[in-house]
């Protein structure tokens, strides 16, 4: 357990750290910058997930006794485990983040959503009708859910793409037999 606590909070760590740079970087301060955000967020995001996902699950790996079986489903498993720990981590940081950090990043994401649909061609009415609707989503509570969700999948799919990285012990050496 502790092994999957450590890489999962490895990962959220990881994301937090990225969140606070941009952040007092100023790229939260308007909706052309937050999209570039999005993007710089999800590319290293991608390699602190693989990263840790891999080193933890290769870790769990070296723990398990030889005479234990380990395949792909014990790689998967471990996996999953950091996955779901690290989402769990970041669900709590996103709230922080939308609570207490950075309260005022909803109005810039309602802004960047209005004026995504807007630059798709739809009419002010359109939009004036799907806002209210857009305007329930952006709050911290469920922000993090969504966060959390999001996360979740992503490290699934990580997850099993890795495993096939550690499914296997590596191979060793057999003892020189004296002459």
């Amino acid at each position: 357990m502790k092994t999957y606590l450590t890489y999962g909070f490895g990962i959220a760590v990881g994301g937090a750290i990225i969140s606070m740079v941009l952040y007092f970087l100023g790229f939260n301060a308007d909706p052309d910058k937050l999209q570039a955000s999005r993007w710089i967020t999800m590319v290293i995001g991608i390699v602190i997930a693989i990263v840790g996902l891999y080193l933890g699950a290769k870790e769990k790996r070296a723990l398990t006794p030889p005479d234990k079986n380990w395949g792909y489903g014990s790689a998967f498993g471990a996996a999953f485990m950091i996955g779901l720990f690290a989402a769990i981590f970041s669900g709590l940081y996103n709230y922080a983040y939308f609570a207490f950090i950075d309260p005022g990043i909803s109005d810039i994401i309602l802004q960047m959503q209005l004026d995504q649909m807007e630059a798709k061609g739809m009419s002010a009415d359109q939009i004036d009708k799907i806002e209210p609707m857009v305007r329930k989503w952006i709050n911290p509570v469920a922000m993090s859910i969504s966060g959390f969700v999001g996360a979740f999948f992503f490290h699934v799919v990580i997850g099993l793409i890795v495993a096939a990285f550690v499914k296997n012990r590596p191979q060793t050496e057999p003892p020189i037999a004296a002459v």
